[in-house]
């Protein structure tokens, strides 16, 4: 191989490389969101059930049913699979597992009973805390800088509040609201085309949701990408997204992945999980000084080859 062919090719090998997502390999938000049901960063606070798997962050403190639906084990990596996760200490009365495996980063201090005959495993390390918020913090702010895809969002009438989709080439409808629109009246959902899914972004730092929403739509998603706190008061069937918020769930509950900071849950989470598609961002990463000095190098070399006289030349 010629010193310039070598050198091009180990240029776009090292340029392919540095242009891969920093979470290229292993978990992300994405699948995260589309297999737990309810997903709290750091502390829940509850008695009610969550039908679906379930990930705590920090703390567990009181205890109900979790997994009636039989969903599927998660696999966070570093051995760490389970259908209840819970990265700090579950302080609390009884915990009635109905099917999977659990996994507690910290002390059991209570009972969890595994109705389904999965395995109790805690002081388990590994769980990857820290990575799954920065995550789902990522992944509500590249959501928020979405640009509106023009769709129709009905928000003036609150008795008949619903949005019809126009997609981008990707698939993705985007509408942009405030949360004052929540506050109240009937939610009818999203008028799409099957296969596109729909993000809406909702400003507002604190943000109570009154609406009644009782229609279910998995590829539906509502990014609360600014609220510090967000009191949900009737049921809303889609997908919740707050990553920075103190959340207390009232009302009829949830059918969808509910993402939150802190939640006090006083009523139920049920599937179906968010099941839309958005695709990865391009993300490019720089490159580090060693690989800069590399090519610098091999510029070099590939200059002075180019530079030398052959030997009928210097004759």
């Amino acid at each position: 191989m010629s010193l310039r062919l070598f050198a091009a090719t180990v240029a776009v090998s090292v340029m392919a490389t540095a242009a891969l997502p920093a979470h290229a390999v292993g978990i992300s938000a994405r699948s995260l969101i589309s297999s737990f049901n309810n997903i709290v960063l750091n502390d829940l606070n509850t008695t009610v059930e969550t039908q679906g798997t379930l990930y705590v962050g920090g703390n567990y403190t009181g205890g109900a049913t979790v997994n009636p639906d039989n969903l599927a084990n998660v696999d966070l990596g570093n051995g760490i699979v389970g259908s209840l996760v819970i990265g700090g200490n579950y302080n609390g009365g009884n915990i009635n597992m109905q099917n999977g495996d659990v996994v507690v980063g910290g002390s059991i201090n209570g009972n969890i009973n595994n109705n389904g005959g999965g395995n109790i495993s805690d002081n388990v390390s590994g769980i990857p805390v820290g990575l799954i918020t920065s995550l789902f913090q990522d992944f509500s702010t590249e959501l928020a800088g979405f640009s509106d895809t023009g769709g129709t969002a009905n928000t003036a009438d609150q008795n008949n509040i619903n949005f019809v989709s126009v997609p981008d080439a990707n698939n993705v409808a985007v509408f942009n609201i405030d949360g004052s629109v929540l506050q109240s009246g009937t939610y009818q959902g999203v008028a799409a085309a099957a296969g596109v899914t729909t993000v809406v972004n909702v400003s507002g730092k604190n943000v109570t949701v009154g609406v009644n929403g009782n229609t279910v739509q998995s590829s539906v998603i509502f990014n609360f990408f600014e609220a510090e706190t967000l009191q949900i008061n009737s049921a809303f069937n889609s997908s919740i997204l707050a990553p920075l918020a103190d959340v207390v769930l009232q009302g009829g509950g949830i059918k969808g992945t509910l993402v939150t900071n802190n939640l006090t849950q006083n009523a139920e989470v049920r599937p179906p999980v968010y099941d839309g598609t958005i695709p990865p961002p391009v993300s490019t990463v720089p490159l580090p000084a060693p690989v800069l000095l590399l090519l610098s190098g091999i510029a070099a070399l590939f200059g002075a080859a180019y530079r030398r006289p052959t030997a009928r030349n210097a004759a």
